[in-house]
C-alpha cells in the first residue's frame, strides 16, 4: 500500500514538471508567432521558405545529371562536366546578388524578377527535354540557376536577418529554416517523380511555382532595403489579408497629419 504514493509522487517530480513547462513554452511561442504582433512577418517568411525550395532550386542541381541521361547521356562523366555549368552560374550569380541587393535593385525587384527568369527557365528546360536537345536542357538549367542565385539564394537569408525583433529573431528564423529544409526534402522527391513519369508536367509544374513565388512576393513582401527595423515592421503590421495590394493603416502621426490638412483646408474655404 505504501508503493502507491510513491509512483504517484515520482509523476509529479521534476521530468513531468520539466514536459509541463516545454509544452507551456511551446504553447507560448505558437501564440507568440502567429498571433502576436510580428505574425505578419511570420507567415511571410515561411512562404518565402516553402517558395524558396518548391520552386525546384536544391532539385535542379541535385537531378542535372539525370535529367541527362533521361534524354539520351549515357556518358555519366560527360554529364557531371556538363551540369557544372549549373555551379558556374550559381556562383555568378550569387556574386552578382551582392553588389544588386543593396545597390541599385532593393529585394522586391530581385526576387520578382528571379521568379520570373526560373519560371521561363523552367519552360525551356520542358521544351529541351521534350525535344531531347542537350545544349537546350543545359543552358536552360544554367539560366535557372543564375535566376535563382542573384535573388533567392541569399535575399531569403537577408530578409530573415531584417523583419524580426531580436525577441523572436532566434525562433522564428529556426522555424523558417526547417520549414526551407522540409520543402527541399519534398520538393526533391517531387522533381524526381515528375521527371521519371515524363511529359511537359514536369517543369510546367515547377514553372508555375517559380511564377506564384514573383507574384506572392508582390502581394506580400514590402521593401526592407533602407529601412529600420521599427519602419519594417510597422510595414508588416500594416498588410492586411490582401496583402501590399489592400488598404494599410495609418501610423499616428500621418493620421495627426492628415487632420491638420483637412482643418487647414476647412478653414481657408470659410
Amino acid at each position: 500500500p505504501s508503493g502507491a504514493p510513491l509512483e504517484d509522487n515520482a509523476e509529479d517530480g521534476p521530468g513531468r514538471q520539466e514536459k509541463v513547462g516545454i509544452l507551456a513554452k511551446g504553447r507560448a511561442w505558437y501564440k507568440e508567432l502567429f498571433y502576436g504582433p510580428e505574425k505578419n512577418a511570420v507567415r511571410t517568411a515561411l512562404g518565402l521558405a516553402v517558395f524558396n525550395q518548391f520552386s525546384g532550386s536544391t532539385a535542379v542541381t541535385n537531378y542535372a545529371v539525370e535529367v541527362l541521361r533521361e534524354i539520351g547521356l549515357e556518358d555519366n562523366k560527360k554529364g557531371i562536366l556538363l551540369s557544372s555549368g549549373i555551379s558556374f552560374a550559381k556562383l555568378i550569380g550569387i556574386v552578382a546578388s551582392m553588389f544588386l541587393v543593396d545597390g541599385v535593385s532593393g529585394r522586391r525587384p530581385l526576387l520578382i524578377g528571379g521568379g520570373l527568369g526560373m519560371s521561363a527557365c523552367m519552360v525551356l528546360l520542358t521544351v529541351g527535354i521534350e525535344v531531347k536537345s542537350i545544349p537546350l536542357v543545359i543552358t536552360a538549367e544554367s539560366l535557372y540557376m543564375l535566376s535563382f542565385a542573384v535573388s533567392w539564394a541569399g535575399i531569403f537569408w537577408v530578409l530573415m536577418s531584417e523583419i524580426f525583433s531580436m525577441r523572436v529573431k532566434a525562433v522564428a528564423v529556426s522555424l523558417a529554416t526547417s520549414v526551407l529544409f522540409a520543402g527541399g526534402a519534398v520538393a526533391n522527391i517531387l522533381y524526381h517523380v515528375l521527371l521519371k513519369k515524363g511529359g511537359p508536367l514536369f517543369g510546367l509544374f515547377f514553372a508555375l511555382v517559380s511564377l506564384s513565388s514573383a507574384a506572392y512576393v508582390y502581394v506580400f513582401v514590402p521593401e526592407t532595403k533602407g529601412k529600420s527595423l521599427k519602419e519594417v515592421q510597422m510595414m508588416f503590421q500594416n498588410l492586411g489579408p490582401r496583402g501590399l495590394l489592400g488598404p494599410r493603416a495609418l501610423e499616428p502621426q500621418e493620421g495627426q497629419r492628415l487632420i491638420g490638412d483637412g482643418a487647414t483646408k476647412s478653414s481657408n474655404s470659410i
